[in-house]
């Protein structure tokens, strides 16, 4: 039994919020793993701030209704999941304008975008950054890419934060001299097809197992293929899974249903997962 406990407390598990509530966020800390009390969560990520900009070198972060009303109005829900041992990162994503994570920028626009994220991330008391290239209408350069990418890493404040990147269909930005890999402390990757396989190229750039995720969605994934992939995952010496915002598509029922059937694929066992209000 001892062993069963201990490869269930070596898998970490992350969770994206997309546009949470205040009390979805506090829930994240609720799901707790029976034989342990351990949050069944590792990580929350909040999805998502945005860049917003009409050229690539004017870029301003945006926080939407919902972010703002949990980091400005409800910073205590994301304290009482601190204080439970779970790290908050927060994503930031294209806003279909002209402005973004690979837009072709200027090295100094690029450090001044990395800055202001971190320099939020600090005001926050948020434990790391998420990067999502998607919807800005430029988008290509791996070379801008990683220049916000190093810079991040470089800032002191940022030092012992995660940076962490959505991973799909984004090989042009893992190939030297540019490779993303050396600047990503994880990655999770969010193709929903229940493969391991999707996990196979970021280890080939460089990614260590023990740093990647791979991406299960309630809304294609039911309970028993979730344990299916959770298992898959666990099998093939990966870190753990990515759970895509069941805000939307779970209650704390069937919410707790569906990670049990990952606790017990990932621990082998008849573990599970409670909801505690």
């Amino acid at each position: 039994m001892a062993f069963i406990a201990s490869f269930a407390a070596s898998a970490r598990n992350v969770v994206f919020l997309n546009n949470p509530s205040p009390q979805d966020v506090k829930d994240i800390g609720r799901y707790v793993v029976k034989s342990t009390g351990k949050p069944f969560f590792s990580d929350l990520v909040l999805f998502a701030a945005n860049i917003n900009g009409s050229t690539p070198n004017t870029p301003v972060l945006y926080y939407n209704a919902e972010m703002t009303a949990i980091l400005k109005n409800n910073i205590d829900a994301v304290r009482q999941l601190q204080n439970k041992g779970i790290k908050v990162q927060i994503s930031y994503l294209g806003n279909h304008q002209n402005a973004g994570w690979s837009c072709n920028m200027t090295s100094a626009t690029a450090t001044k975008l990395a800055n202001a994220m971190v320099a939020d991330v600090v005001k926050y008391g948020l434990d790391g950054i998420s990067v999502d290239d998607e919807y800005s209408t430029c988008s290509g350069s791996a070379s801008s890419f990683y220049a916000v990418l190093k810079a991040i890493r470089a800032n002191t404040y940022f030092s012992g934060k995660t940076l962490s990147k959505a991973l799909w269909s984004d090989s042009s930005y893992f190939r030297a001299p540019y490779n993303a890999a050396n600047q990503l402390t994880e990655g999770y990757e969010m193709t929903y097809g229940g493969s391991v396989s999707y996990l196979t190229p970021y280890v080939g750039y460089g990614m260590a197992k023990s740093n990647l995720f791979l991406g299960i969605s309630p809304e294609f994934s039911s309970a028993s293929q979730a344990g299916t992939i959770a298992k898959n995952v666990a099998d093939g010496g990966y870190q753990g899974v990515m759970i895509w915002a069941p805000n939307a598509f779970l209650n704390t029922t069937t919410a707790a249903q569906y990670y049990t059937a990952i606790v017990k694929s990932q621990a082998n066992s008849t573990e599970s997962v409670q909801y505690v209000p």
